[in-house]
């Protein structure tokens, strides 16, 4: 089967349906009139996110005086700014449920990686200037493209880094795409932010074009810090080297970026413990 755009798309939607529940709550959020009914009545549309949110609601990162086990108690209970994290950590961990052996990689990883870059670009978008809640997206949605292809690669096997330092250019010679172009796809026609979007497309090589884009450079730094966790994805090293000219461009020092990294592993350990 070829991944052409109508592919990607059947199976992007087939994949992760918390995904477009995701990008249309943060419509909703942006939205000051909106009320909690609304929010409700969206998230209810998925069974799964509904159990995923109501039990996420009831994690010690929130307090357990009494426990909760309606949506409208979880919604209430964590406030409309972290219904949003807890909406695209659920509909993360519905895409991570199985090892992509088109990469070697565990499920867990893809997971923890997701996470962790999701966690650190929160904390860069503040001095970068950036969307903090567009941040956190592009970080856990960035990887969403390996699943779709790890689910049409028809036996192709990523050699490792010694053979291809680089993950994209084997996608490319092997597929015709590479991963993060599956997922500009998808996040487009689901109708994303354009800035979202364009972080995704840009971020392994922030300054490889005239305009500035901020929020790529934010998203690549915030990727080389999930690496310093140990929390890396095979053939993706190279792309996150500190250059002096992404500092500035995130508007951050070394010595910030390294204080920016101790928060954002804090925030990484509070996220991962909001769903255990």
């Amino acid at each position: 089967m070829p991944l052409n755009r109508e592919t990607i798309i059947t199976l992007g939607s087939k994949l992760a349906p918390a995904a477009t529940t995701f990008g249309r709550l943060r419509t909703l959020l942006q939205d000051p009139g909106t009320e909690m009914e609304a929010i409700v009545d969206l998230v209810r549309l998925d069974p799964a996110l509904t159990f995923h949110v109501i039990r996420m609601s009831n994690s010690v990162l929130f307090g357990l005086r009494e426990r909760n086990d309606s949506l409208e108690g979880a919604v209430g209970r964590v406030g409309f700014s972290e219904i949003y994290r807890l909406v695209g950590l659920a509909a993360t961990h519905q895409v991570c449920q199985r090892d992509l052996l088109t990469y070697r990689l565990k499920s867990s990883r893809l997971w923890e990686n997701a996470v962790a870059t999701a966690a650190a670009a929160e904390v860069l978008a503040l001095p970068a200037g950036c969307d903090v809640g567009l941040a956190y997206a592009t970080g856990l949605l960035r990887t969403l493209g390996r699943v779709i292809i790890d689910g049409l690669a028809g036996g192709q096997i990523y050699p490792g880094e010694a053979e291809w330092p680089s993950v994209t250019e084997w996608e490319r010679r092997t597929f015709g795409v590479t991963a993060d172009e599956v997922t500009v796809t998808l996040l487009t026609h689901w109708r994303f932010p354009t800035e979202l979007i364009e972080s995704i497309r840009g971020h392994f090589d922030p300054l490889g074009h005239a305009e500035s884009n901020v929020g790529a450079c934010v998203l690549n730094l915030a990727c080389g810090v999930a690496a310093r966790f140990g929390l890396d994805l095979p053939g993706e090293a190279g792309h996150w080297t500190c250059d002096p000219a992404k500092l500035v461009l995130a508007g951050v020092s070394e010595t910030d970026l390294a204080t920016c990294a101790s928060r954002a592993r804090d925030h990484y350990t509070a996220l991962c413990a909001s769903v255990e």
